[in-house]
């Protein structure tokens, strides 16, 4: 008798099983009764999450300037769903859709709208296998900006344009556009000359939203957003600005240089003309300063012109020596040899500091 209690019992565990429900095959999104607290059925065509995939154009940058925190840019972006701007549920509920309602772009304080902040709404078609709802927005608007001047004047600049949805990622999430890539006006007006854009790269960040939600049976935690970033490169182009800032204190090096074809037994001319390198070279320093004004981190602008300043003073030493009896460095005893190593040690350094 035990022994058909116990294989009836096995042969019927298997049915049993079958009736538990399990937390995995329960959908709580749907449920109505959890996050985002909409009853959907089996009929309801939308499933989570909503996917916003996200085009960028930059037309125009202003305002690029290193004193100052930011940068304007009149930009045109694109949102495509797969879904209409509102969803009617079988049930009768409303799922607005609009990308404003869970979109927000990072702008700087002081705003200043070349036109109004407006989602226009425009069906999209364009083959059956690509079917998607698209806005379209416009604005011309301040964003903020942290400059690196570290490799200043072979610096590039990363300008950032910041989507952000404080949705749940279990509801909506924000992607870069697969069919159409971030773009930029390869003629822009109004950037500044010495400046050109290299590239645009999206870049998907999370974060933790200040809204919290039940998603499930006791599973109650801040929602947790989307930060979309357009990451734009600028670059300094041409040679202009490194002959402008380091052209005095190269002229300075090349007479104080020339001063080695000039005999030992000129000293006095030697002296003066070294003096006078000097004097330009610091000048310049000052010149590069006041480029710089405000600028609180050592940048290769600095390091450059010590260095034109230092190999100035070394030559002085250089030609001190080869005067003073009292002092013997056969090796710097000819000008020929003290001019090669003059001009070596400019090169190499010059070469380092830039690319380094």
């Amino acid at each position: 008798m035990t022994k058909l209690f116990y294989f009836f019992l096995l042969i019927s565990f298997p049915l049993l099983s079958q009736d538990i429900p399990s937390d995995e095959k329960i959908n709580y999104a749907r449920s109505g009764d959890y996050f985002p607290y909409v009853p959907l059925t089996d009929e309801d065509s939308i499933y989570f999450p909503i996917s916003f995939e996200i085009e960028l154009h930059v037309a125009d940058i202003y305002d690029l300037e290193v004193k100052n925190s930011f940068f304007t840019s009149k930009i045109i972006a694109g949102a495509y769903s797969d879904y209409d701007s509102i969803f009617v549920t079988n049930n009768g509920d409303v799922i607005p859709l609009y990308p404003f309602d869970y979109l927000e772009l990072e702008l700087n304080e002081g705003r200043n709208y070349d036109q109004k902040e407006t989602w226009y709404y425009w069906g999209y078609d364009d083959d059956e296998k690509y079917q998607k709802y698209a806005y379209e927005y416009n604005i011309k608007n301040k964003f903020y900006h942290k400059w690196n001047l570290r490799e200043y004047p072979f610096d590039v600049q990363t300008l950032e344009i910041n989507f952000f949805s404080y949705r749940d990622t279990s509801f909506l999430k924000l992607e870069p556009s697969k069919n159409f890539p971030p773009s930029f006006n390869k003629e822009m007006d109004n950037l500044k000359d010495g400046f050109k854009v290299i590239s645009i790269k999206p870049k998907v960040s999370y974060f933790e939203a200040p809204y919290e939600a039940e998603f499930g049976p006791g599973d109650i935690r801040k929602e947790i957003g989307t930060k979309l970033s357009y990451e734009v490169k600028i670059d300094r182009s041409g040679s202009y600005l490194f002959l402008k800032l380091f052209g005095g204190s190269f002229m300075a090096f090349i007479i104080s240089w020339l001063t080695f074809f000039i005999p030992p037994k000129e000293f006095d001319s030697r002296i003066s003309l070294n003096l006078g390198a000097i004097f330009g070279a610091i000048g310049n320093r000052y010149f590069v300063d006041s480029a710089m004004s405000g600028i609180q981190v050592v940048t290769k602008a600095d390091i450059i012109s010590n260095m034109c300043v230092l190999l100035l003073i070394f030559n002085i030493v250089i030609i001190i020596i080869e005067r003073n009896n009292k002092i013997t460095w056969p090796f710097f005893e000819k000008s020929a040899n003290s001019l090669r190593i003059s001009l070596a040690l400019f090169i190499l350094l010059t070469s380092l500091i830039v690319l380094w």
